[in-house]
């Protein structure tokens, strides 16, 4: 008898969570109009191809020391 309360407890703070959790999810923020989305703040695109080289660098040595 004990364990079933606990099941039905357990199922109802699950669900008690899950609903709170949504509801917060949802909430937006709100920006003043005068925000200028259109200049990035910082140009990203100079290292972009940079990282992808590095990273494909040390994937390979580290595949080729792993087959040797």
């Amino acid at each position: 008898m004990k364990n079933k309360y606990n099941i039905k407890r357990l199922c109802f703070l699950v669900f008690l969570i899950s609903t709170l959790s949504i509801t917060t999810t949802n909430a937006q923020i709100i920006f003043p109009d005068d925000v200028n989305d259109e200049t990035p703040a910082v140009p990203i695109d100079g290292f972009v191809g940079l990282g992808i080289a590095a990273g494909i660098y040390f994937g390979a040595r580290k595949r080729s020391a792993r087959n040797n």
